[in-house]
């Protein structure tokens, strides 16, 4: 029977919250929205279309961190805050509990910060030392007098700065909309010259966030640590921030999931999951399980779908996921698609379903 690591991201698979945008939202009023939306789209430039070297996708989480700071956040009303407002995928609790019991190797690596992943992880049953995010302290950093008041400056400048609007055959700057250059060519002042050189620019240079290959570097450690090999992981995640694991994981023979997940997920993945409940991940990784990577590829492919070995599951295992699954969405389908523009659609549409519009759009 082959074996199974089940790695998954925190942020879609795990939990509908989008926590750093929510932080902003209701932490840097007003227009704590406008101002994550600007600083992620920012994020999107260097990481999607000039693929600065060295850039991690997902720094975003970093950028914001001087003005939380600013706003009086400490690493208590973070954690406070994530207990508070943490929003479980739907039949997340019931879709792990049947994966513990199965006694699966699970993992979670996530770009959230550690107060909020632990939170999420904690919750689902996860062992802390499975849990694998952006650590953040945020109590050892200081602001030097005046900085709150430069850094509040600088939020109202980053809000009222055009939109940065990144059409989807962008290369280059030159590529983008004039207004949209010109607010990217002032925020890299502010990110890279004018907050460094503030005293709270020290938490740029400390805080690494866990994204794009860090994900990719985190995969590689816990399988030292496991023994198990890249064949042997089915990874599921559903942004930007996991397209690197999962092209690690394909290139070991291993299975990537996007799960609700983003262009660039999808683009990314073997297998796409549109579903209202989690647990279609359950099903996946049973029939990973009993039958490895190619009995689900042959549940997805739509040729085979309907003779599938979903279909001679044993019974003690298909009759939890089958009661986890009755009433709710649930498509599948395999990246390379003809019809990948549709599916695309159709999976945004789920996240901003279940996640909300303002979550969606910043996919």
């Amino acid at each position: 029977m082959p074996r199974l690591q089940l790695v998954t991201d925190c942020e879609g698979p795990l939990a509908l919250n989008d926590y750093a945008f929510e932080l902003c939202r209701d932490f840097l009023q007003p227009q704590g929205d406008r101002f994550f939306q600007q600083v992620r789209r920012y994020d999107d430039y260097l990481a999607d279309v000039v693929k600065k070297p060295d850039y991690q996708a997902g720094n975003a989480l970093k950028l914001i961190l001087p003005f939380l700071k600013a706003a009086g956040l400490t690493n208590a009303r973070i954690r406070d805050y994530s207990v508070q407002t943490m929003q479980l995928m739907p039949g997340a609790e019931g879709a792990y509990h049947f994966l513990h019991g199965r006694k699966l190797t699970l993992f979670e690596i996530s770009t959230s910060y550690r107060q909020f992943a632990e939170a999420v992880g904690l919750k689902l049953g996860f062992d802390p030392g499975h849990i694998v995010c952006t650590e953040l302290d945020l109590d050892r950093y200081r602001l030097a007098p005046g900085e709150a008041k430069e850094l509040a400056r600088l939020k109202q400048e980053i809000v009222a700065a055009p939109a940065i609007e990144l059409p989807a055959e962008a290369a280059s700057l030159a590529d983008l909309p004039g207004p949209a250059q010109e607010t990217i060519g002032r925020f890299d002042r502010i990110f890279s010259e004018e907050i460094p050189a503030l005293n709270i620019g020290a938490i740029y240079r400390e805080v690494q966030t866990i994204g794009g290959f860090e994900k990719a570097r985190a995969l590689s450690d816990s399988l030292t640590e496991t023994g198990y090999s890249l064949a042997e992981v089915m990874y599921v995640g559903d942004s930007i921030t996991d397209v690197q694991a999962f092209e690690a994981v394909q290139a070991g023979g291993g299975l990537a999931v996007s799960f609700n997940g983003n262009v660039h997920a999808i683009a990314a993945a073997e297998v796409v999951v549109v579903a209202s409940t989690a647990w279609p991940i359950a099903l996946l990784a049973a029939i990973f399980e009993l039958w490895g990577k190619e009995g689900v590829l042959e549940v997805a492919a739509p040729e085979t779908r309907a003779k599938s070995r979903a279909l001679v599951l044993p019974e003690e295992v298909i009759e939890p996921i089958a009661m986890g699954l009755e009433g709710g969405v649930f498509n599948l389908y395999q990246s390379k698609a003809p019809n990948r523009e549709q599916i695309v659609r159709e999976s945004a549409s789920m996240r901003a379903q279940l996640r909300g519009g303002a979550v969606a759009d910043l996919s």
